[in-house]
């Protein structure tokens, strides 16, 4: 089908040259204060008024008639430039934009343009730190979930749930390298700085065909590229940790640098818990940092090198130790968890049509579980008993892609990608007695191969056409999967500033979460499908309707969808897969399973002026079906979520205060409960009998944060931030886990069962400083 696309594309390009003479004008456009590439440029013709966008890279290909004067080149918040001696410039264009706006007018930025497929959104960096966030922890992933369609698990949760889909049913991918585990803190916010941040596209509709291995998202996070012009940093205190941000120019105008690394207040904790000579006690230790740093060469007006790297890692120990009579005994248990990614890009802008990238990239991630026992006693050898069980995914490989602009109205997205995975599943080391060593245990290895097209087509000024097809190899244990990948979507904008947009599209999934079961920090495992797992699939269909009022400054969408899942797995009740070493993991998972998920979202944005902000509704329902769960019938999944409203709003009081305020309410999502329980008049809990799967609900969830910050200038010039706020500004008790006990008499006798609602989250005010230089 593609290769008809495009042999037919330049029949009808041919035909439009031969009828018209065109002139082509291409380049880059940058932000003269910093250097940084800026994606989504606008660059129009200003006799014919027609208009391109930079890509990913902020390079462009415009075709103009040979008789035009001047083009004109745009950006939100950025001072128009007109050129009109383009013709006398040598190829490619350096054109630099300068910002004439510094009031913070849009938070979320819907994409409206006609080019944009439906379900995407962008989310601008400089807008985030307004909304309220736990402890005042700025977070991308906690911004998302105020959009429609997005919602998190329990409170606190950074995991997002995104179309009736699963947190590793999400691609989230830094620099184009897929990152596996997101969170900090066991959750509580993710691990992406936004001070290291450019820009996140999340596509969760009709999915561009560069884009694949996942069923329910796509959240593409860019690193900002450093200043080239000057040297400048910031140092941020608050709550949870601390912060500190370096960019400058290695060789101005060629060559920067970016740095940004945090690290958790938390760690200091255990300096607060003096360890006494004799008794007993608990210990809990918690601490992590992340470190992003990026570098970028211009080696001349056409080529361009970047180099990315992020690590992260977070530890956890809970602990109880004892001193009595000279013999001290420690017993702990910890998890950590870590990524490290690593990209090696270079672009190259070959002709005023055709723009390449080639790429090399990194990935590990590593969760661990550990156990260790210390006995010492007077006069005999200390006992030391551990246990160590390890788990973790690396990726190796590389991309390359094309971007051909055949026209104004046409341009072509070609490439491949090639991955090594390196799956080590449940690796073991101890020393007690019985646990089987598996340390030289085969990993288990994996090849994915991937190729795609897809054409973006006007047909006319108001129709655009974006079909687009991505086919995948994926090679495990001697067998390999084959899945076409058809992607389809439509744009038409109608009279009255309403535009309708459509969405097809088929995803697979090649790699499978497994997680302890339980509440607390999770242990995660990453396997790859094989031939008793095979991979998951889903279809997806989406229409959209759009509003555009300029005056009022506001924007309305409504989108409606439905979508399919084929070979999902799920978990044997009470399957805890940190003790699963001896068995195989694709022998115990129930499979086979399908799903079900539709849903209608609108939002409502306003992006310009002192008020600003938006809200959103989301009516979905999401089902799973297996044939061994549930006597084979459906059942809700457990973070379906019938209703969410959310809203956001921001109001700028004068040039330095600003106030801001987010609100959300959701559906409970859903619980098992015990149909009925058998209790004894012994010490031992009540054994509980279970029926239906997720056959109850949670209380209903809803919560209001506020804030508020103010610019200051420091005695010696420089720039500030004073950042305040409530989370949990009513003090609404949310659930976070059913806690099920049985009630006894006073002669210990016990009578029912009693279904206490734990709750983690009270009112909490935050204070942050930001110091910029």
């Amino acid at each position: 089908m593609i290769k008809y696309l495009i042999i037919a594309l330049f029949l009808v390009n041919g035909t439009r040259i031969a009828f018209a003479q065109k002139f082509i004008v291409s380049g880059t456009v940058r932000d003269a204060a910093n250097g940084e590439l800026l994606v989504g440029a606008t660059v129009r013709d200003s006799l014919s008024q027609m208009g391109v966008q930079t890509n990913t890279y902020g390079f462009f290909s415009l075709e103009i008639p040979a008789n035009s004067t001047s083009i004109i080149v745009s950006f939100i918040g950025y001072a128009p430039v007109y050129i009109r001696d383009f013709a006398q410039q040598k190829f490619p264009l350096d054109i630099r934009l300068t910002q004439e706006n510094l009031l913070r007018e849009v938070t979320v930025k819907e994409n409206k343009n006609i080019d944009a497929p439906i379900g995407s959104l962008s989310i601008t960096m400089d807008k985030l730190k307004s909304i309220p966030a736990l402890l005042g922890e700025v977070d991308v992933l906690k911004a998302l979930s105020y959009t429609p369609g997005v919602s998190t698990g329990t409170e606190g949760s950074a995991g997002l749930y995104i179309r009736g889909g699963t947190p590793d049913q999400n691609l989230i991918l830094l620099d184009e390298v897929p990152v596996y585990n997101v969170t900090h803190l066991g959750g509580f916010f993710s691990v992406f700085n936004p001070n290291s941040l450019k820009s996140v596209d999340l596509y969760k509709g009709a999915f561009p065909a560069r884009y694949g291995g996942r069923l329910a998202s796509v959240i593409d996070l860019t690193m900002k590229d450093g200043n080239n012009q000057k040297f400048g940093g910031e140092v941020g205190i608050a709550l949870l940790n601390q912060s500190l941000t370096l960019e400058g120019p290695i060789i101005k105008n060629k060559a920067s640098f970016i740095v940004s690394g945090r690290v958790s207040t938390l760690g200091l904790s255990s300096l607060l818990q003096p360890r006494k000579t004799s008794g007993y006690g608990e210990t809990k230790k918690y601490r992590f940092y992340d470190l992003n740093a990026k570098f970028n060469y211009q080696l001349n007006k056409t080529d361009q090198i970047y180099l990315s790297f992020y690590n992260g890692f977070d530890r956890f120990t809970n602990g109880e130790w004892s001193a009595i009579n000279g013999r001290k005994t420690e017993t702990a248990v910890g998890n950590n968890w870590g990524n490290t990614t690593a990209t090696l890009r270079y672009s190259k802008v070959f002709s005023q049509k055709l723009f390449a990238r080639f790429i090399l990239l990194y990935s590990k991630y590593t969760s661990e579980l550990t156990n260790n026992f210390d006995d010492n006693q007077p006069d005999t050898d200390p006992v030391r008993l551990y246990r160590n069980t390890n788990a973790g995914v690396t990726d190796v490989g590389s991309k390359v892609q094309f971007d051909y602009f055949l026209s104004n109205s046409a341009n072509l997205k070609f490439g491949a990608d090639l991955t090594r995975h390196t799956f080590s599943p449940f690796v073991t080391n101890s020393n007690y007695s019985g646990v089987q060593n598996n340390i030289g245990k085969e990993k288990l290895p994996a090849t994915q191969l991937d190729f795609y097209a897809d054409v973006n087509i006007s047909l006319t000024p108001g129709l655009h056409f974006n079909p687009g097809l991505r086919y995948s190899l994926y090679h495990v244990n001697n067998k390999t999967f084959h899945n076409p990948e058809p992607r389809l979507g439509l744009n038409w904008s109608l009279p009255g500033s309403w535009t309708v947009k459509g969405g097809y599209a088929i995803m697979n999934q090649y790699v499978h979460l497994l997680t302890n079961n339980g509440f607390g920090f999770g242990y995660d495992a990453w396997l790859p499908s094989t031939d008793k797992v095979t991979p998951s699939g889903s279809s997806q269909l989406s229409i959209g309707f759009y509003k555009n009022i300029p005056k009022a400054g506001l924007e309305l969408s409504v989108e409606a969808y439905t979508k399919k899942m084929t070979n999902l797995i799920d978990y044997p009740d009470g399957t805890n897969f940190t003790g699963l070493l001896a068995d195989s993991w694709d022998d115990i998972v129930i499979k086979k399973g399908i799903g079900r998920v539709k849903g209608i979202e609108l939002m409502l944005s306003k992006k310009t002026g002192r008020f600003n902000g938006w809200t959103s509704y989301t009516l979905s329902k999401s089902e799973r079906k297996f044939s061994e769960i549930n006597d084979a019938k459906w059942f809700p999944m457990k973070y379906d979520k019938r209703h969410q409203f959310t809203a956001t709003a921001n109001l700028d009081i004068g040039k330095k205060w600003k106030l801001s305020a987010s609100f959300i309410y959701q559906t409970g999502h859903a619980v098992t409960l015990p149909e009925a329980a058998f209790i004894t008049n012994n010490s031992d809990g009540p054994r509980f009998i279970y029926d239906k799967r997720n056959n109850a609900r949670m209380p209903a969830f809803h919560r209001l944060d506020i804030g508020a910050s103010k610019s200051l200038l420091t005695p010696r010039k420089r720039n500030a931030e004073l950042r305040l706020g409530l989370y949990n500004a009513y003090n609404r008790n949310n659930p976070l886990y059913l806690d099920l006990k049985a009630e006894r008499n006073r002669d210990f006798v016990p009578t029912t069962i009693a279904v206490k609602q734990v709750s983690f989250f009270p009112i909490l005010p935050y204070i942050g400083y930001t110091l910029k230089f």
